[in-house]
């Protein structure tokens, strides 16, 4: 039985670990081949990737710089000649840490918080994605075979929390990048969506189950549960499969219930 992504390429942002490597494991039981873009090392998600059957590659990847993206793209492109699908999945919670638990002081408020701290969160988050997206983007226009683009924001997009605004304004920037993407690429049959977490059990969030932010997320989810890495694949699976074929500028929100409008 042919996978969902059967002769596929995808590229995936933040590929070595929590969300991104969900996707790229699940992408590749579903047929596609993977490239994996991190900072981190990422040996263990391309060797998830071969595991089941499919090539991977890791490539190095700042997405927080221009010339990083495009290195990404080009070199994507050197190894397998197309590029099918992006999952920016790169992200960090806040300036200098890779967890989104929020720090319970009075410094981790934005009146207080050093312009480098918004900064970095705003150069992985938002400008991070958009720089992934031009770079695979113009390559997919060139090639004129259509492709996907998937963005990972948050429900924290919008549900504001104290001690992570920067983290919730890059998130809501996510989302509008989404639809403006949507729009300029829909005349190249590229369809741009992205996918709102609620809250995840991964890396990014160790300590989260026993921090008072983790009392607070867990009272605003009806399945009072956190979810999984696993299941926002499924999402981005859908969204990368032919079953999402009239879905641009759409963000799905695997959340447990936690009312987002």
């Amino acid at each position: 039985m042919a996978g969902k992504l059967d002769g596929k390429v995808a590229v995936i942002t933040g590929g070595a670990s929590g969300i991104g490597r969900a996707c790229a494991e699940l992408y590749a039981e579903e047929g596609a081949n993977i490239v994996i873009a991190d900072l981190q090392e990422g040996n263990g998600a391309v060797a998830a990737v071969q595991e089941r059957g499919r090539e991977a590659v890791f490539i190095a990847t700042d997405t927080s710089e221009e010339g990083s993206c495009e290195n990404l793209a080009a070199l994507a492109i050197e190894k397998f000649g197309a590029i099918d699908v992006l999952v920016a999945a790169a992200g960090i919670g806040h300036a200098g840490a890779t967890s989104d638990v929020a720090d319970d002081s009075s410094a981790m408020l934005l009146v207080n918080q050093p312009l480098s701290s918004w900064q970095r969160v705003i150069d992985v988050n938002l400008n991070g994605v958009m720089l992934s997206d031009r770079a695979i983007g113009r390559r997919m226009i060139e090639a004129g075979n259509g492709g996907v683009i998937i963005n990972i924001a948050s429900i924290m997009a919008k549900v504001p929390q104290v001690g992570v605004g920067p983290y919730c304004v890059s998130k809501a920037g996510v989302w509008m990048l989404t639809k403006i993407m949507a729009m300029e690429l829909a005349p190249y049959d590229i369809r741009v969506n992205a996918i709102g977490p609620g809250f995840i059990d991964t890396p990014m969030t160790a300590g989260l189950n026993v921090s008072e932010t983790g009392r607070w997320a867990m009272a605003i989810t009806p399945m009072r549960r956190m979810g999984t890495a696993e299941e926002v694949a499924s999402t981005a699976l859908f969204l990368a499969s032919d079953d999402a074929s009239f879905y641009t500028g759409a963000l799905l929100h695997p959340h447990g219930g936690v009312f987002t409008d």
